[in-house]
């Protein structure tokens, strides 16, 4: 459902019929997306800086990025970096299936073939969110550029 408008509308519904704190946070991310849509990949972190939130609601935060990573709002796409143990740079980036597949199996085998222990990887792997209404503006642009 990924059109912005259609998802900020159900996201009021659901705000006004569940006092849900979760979905009031979605509603504030996409009417952010809406007027930033410039941004394409977010972090917790930026997304509370960008939404003027503290740290201690950061749980809230991340339930909601998740929330607009499913059906029906599919807002957002979630990625994953993994970094090195010290947690300075990143080695690979994974998809949402390829994480899970690691969580269901409890281990990760990386690009070079270590096999990571789901703890480890869990510490050292962070998400971010990839803003996808950004993505069908830009399809919708090309598409009516190729018609003239």
């Amino acid at each position: 459902m990924n059109n912005a408008a259609q998802v900020k509308e159900l996201l009021e519904e659901l705000v006004r019929s569940t006092d849900s704190p979760v979905y009031a946070v979605c509603e504030q991310i996409v009417s952010y997306l809406k007027h930033h849509p410039q941004q394409r990949n977010l972090t917790i972190g930026g997304l509370r800086a960008a939404l003027k939130r503290s740290a201690q609601e950061d749980n809230v935060l991340i339930q909601s990025a998740f929330t607009l990573v499913g059906h029906p709002f599919q807002a957002l796409e979630v990625r994953y970096k993994l970094y090195d143990e010290q947690i300075e740079d990143v080695l690979e980036e994974l998809d949402h299936s390829t994480y899970m597949q690691a969580v269901s199996v409890q281990h990760f085998i990386d690009d070079d073939g270590n096999d990571i222990a789901i703890d480890d990887l869990n510490a050292r792997i962070f998400p971010y969110f990839i803003n996808l209404s950004r993505q069908d503006e830009e399809v919708r642009v090309q598409a009516s550029m190729r018609q003239y």
